[in-house]
Parts: structure tokens; C-alpha cells; sequence
């Protein structure tokens, strides 16, 4: 659970515009979840919980969405 006690690098819009680029630099195709995690674990040390959260994040603001495979993939307006 996020809280005001959080590390701030470890907020949902922070780790959200990371995956963003990191699909941008991908041409915005699709990205496979575990590969997307273990980039964010990576670079923010985060956990699953909070990666999740993010996706949630970006899923709700409309940037990405699920595959047919179960991939991810940037949601194009």
C-alpha cells in the first residue's frame, strides 16, 4: 500500500512515466508483463504490489491495455 510515508520514487505516476518511455523506446508495441516488471524492479527496486498499482494506474487514465495474448500494450485515443 502506498502511503504519505511512501518513497516518493516509488509513486505510481513516477513508475508510470518510466514504463511509458520504456514502451516508447519499444515503438509502442507490445511488452511482455515480466519483462516490464523486471525493467521497473530494476531501475525503482519495486515490488509486484506496486507495479501492479501502477499498471492499474495507467490502465484507468486510459495509456495502456491488456492483450489478447496478455501482453501489454499502449493504448492508443
Amino acid at each position: 500500500m502506498i502511503t504519505i510515508d511512501s518513497d516518493p520514487k516509488l509513486n505510481p505516476i513516477n513508475i508510470g512515466a518510466f514504463i511509458l518511455n520504456r514502451m516508447a523506446e519499444h515503438d509502442y508495441t507490445e511488452i511482455e508483463i515480466e519483462n516490464l516488471f523486471e525493467d521497473v524492479r530494476a531501475e525503482f527496486y519495486a515490488s509486484y504490489d506496486v507495479f501492479v498499482y501502477t499498471l492499474d494506474w495507467l490502465f484507468v487514465a486510459g495509456a495502456i491495455r491488456l492483450s489478447e495474448k496478455g501482453n501489454i500494450t499502449y493504448e492508443v485515443s
